[in-house]
């Protein structure tokens, strides 16, 4: 199978910082979902899934940067078969001093059932690890998590149509929904200390800067994409 991968984005925010390193850094076909409800984007995700022929889709959030390492590195270990899911990591947030948090986005143990409106408590979910744990890995080491955390989050096509994406009953927390999904079904992600996605989440309210929801309309844009005789760029 030719390794034929388009980058699919969630945009309910315009942050500038993300857009720009996700257009120099990342040179495949995009997808831009802009200013759509959790909700709303995962349905128009997955039709965009059913409807193209990609190989593998990737899924990223719209409040990370990503280099062009990990970019490479991203797109090096998804192409390989071995994998079913591999996806970048993150710093959980930054803190009101501008460091990055203690915790990283990755935790290794079992992710807990969604049980109420508002999500597990923080201390329900395995422990999540120190960014300094990971900056002491080998750096030639993959390693297996438990969250696929959509950070450039990379998989075939058929698994994307065999597990859609979806939000919980709250109508959020795809990432989350999904994850538990893939686990239950014993689906394995897999992430590199060098695929560092740097999260720009400001502590743990939700972050509403250059909010685009309900402001402007929904619409999706395509960049570097052929479908026939048409082309369009964002």
């Amino acid at each position: 199978m030719t390794f034929d991968p388009v980058l699919m984005i969630m945009q309910p925010r315009h942050i500038d910082e993300s857009i720009n390193s996700l257009k120099q850094n990342i040179d495949i076909p995009k997808v831009w979902f802009r200013a759509y409800t959790e909700p709303q984007v995962v349905e128009q995700m997955n039709k965009f899934i059913r409807e193209t022929k990609f190989s593998h889709y990737i899924v990223m959030g719209d409040d990370g940067v990503v280099s062009k390492k990990a970019a490479d590195t991203i797109l090096k270990y998804g192409e390989m078969k071995e994998y079913d899911v591999f996806t970048g990591w993150m710093n959980m947030h930054i803190e009101p001093n501008g460091n990055f948090s203690r915790e990283s986005t990755i935790c290794l143990g079992w992710i807990p059932e969604w049980k109420s409106a508002e999500g597990p408590d923080r201390e329900e979910y395995p422990e999540w690890q120190p960014m300094s744990w990971v900056a002491n890995l080998p750096q030639d080491k993959v390693i297996r998590i438990a969250m696929a955390n959509f950070a450039m989050t990379i998989a075939e096509r058929e698994l994307f149509l065999r597990f859609p994406l979806q939000t919980h009953r709250n109508d959020r927390a795809s990432d989350h929904h999904w994850s538990y999904k893939l686990q239950r079904a014993g689906v394995k992600v897999y992430t590199h200390p060098d695929a560092f996605v740097k999260h720009l989440r400001r502590g743990w309210t939700p972050w509403r800067i250059n909010w685009l929801v309900g402001k402007v309309e929904s619409e999706i844009r395509y960049e570097n994409m052929k479908w026939g005789n048409r082309e369009s760029y964002v």
